[in-house]
């Protein structure tokens, strides 16, 4: 009888929506390593695809559940038929990296592994983030070897979507870096040490591995420097690794509207994502 309520639950919450919070999904009762799921009302004929979703803020702060960082996304999302995942991940300087990265791998682990008692596609996960969300996702899209340790399938994520990330390389990032509050932030999340800066790029780490990478979306600020610097030398190493790249820089947006207006109508950022992924 319980079995048959909890299946009832999850039934009823596929057909009409709604949120699941504070899935924990390493184990451990940590705030911070927790999910909320969004699902769209409404009932499908096959399995849903899902949007996993990380959050910014430096490596040291935010949250899943930040009105500026769900919506209009998150509803937008929903209106197309897709879950979305909202991950908090651990968050320096309590721990430095991997500990982020790991996290995140731990998350999709448990989307792929759970998602379908929800109406979704373990098969069908694209990764999203936003700043140091971006990077994680970024990471996450081409580090195979962390994503199995976790659990995880990589060949299940069928692309990626970055609003500009501006760590894709850190070494690059933190030698270029004029300001010593950024190149605090970077240190404290990725430490002083040479060989743990290179683990932690994206664009340092694709050559790494015989399978191509999934499809990447990067935008970017057009008129930020760090960021168009970072996403063309991340799409450099995706595509000398077989994989494909779309770079697209957006006018008209700072660091926070590229993030915010994700969802809006006629906004350029949204008709790119809707383009990647087949919206219509």
């Amino acid at each position: 009888m319980k079995a048959f309520a909890v299946l009832l639950a999850i039934s009823t919450l596929v057909s009409c929506g709604g949120t699941v919070e504070d899935v924990d999904y390493a184990g451990n009762e940590n705030p911070r390593q927790k999910l909320d799921l969004h699902l769209p009302g409404g009932e499908s004929d096959k399995p849903r695809p899902v949007i996993v979703a990380m959050h910014g803020g430096g490596w040291a702060f935010g949250d899943k559940g930040t009105s500026g960082f769900l919506e209009p996304k998150t509803d937008w999302f929903n209106d197309q038929g897709f879950i979305v995942a909202s991950v908090n991940y651990r968050l320096s300087p309590s721990v430095t990296h991997p500990a982020h990265i790991q996290d995140v791998a731990a998350a999709i682990a448990w989307v792929q592994k759970h998602i379908a008692g929800h109406g979704g596609d373990p098969k069908r996960i694209y990764l999203l983030g936003h700043s140091a969300g971006a990077h994680l996702a970024a990471l996450a899209g081409v580090d195979r070897a962390r994503l199995e340790a976790a659990g995880a399938d990589p060949d299940g994520i069928r692309g990626v979507i970055l609003l500009d990330g501006a760590a894709y390389d850190v070494p690059r990032q933190i030698d270029s870096t004029r300001r010593p509050a950024m190149e605090r932030m970077y240190l404290t999340a990725f430490t002083s040490d040479a060989k743990t800066q290179r683990d932690a790029s994206p664009a340092l780490k694709v050559a790494r591995f015989d399978v191509a990478p999934p499809p990447f979306l990067i935008l970017h600020v057009a008129t930020r420097p760090s960021s168009t610097d970072q996403a063309r030398r991340l799409a450099r190493a995706l595509r000398a690794s077989g994989g494909t790249a779309t770079v697209t820089p957006v006018d008209g947006k700072n660091h926070g509207t590229i993030n915010r207006d994700l969802g809006k109508a006629g906004d350029p950022t949204t008709e790119a994502v809707a383009a990647f992924l087949g919206i219509e």
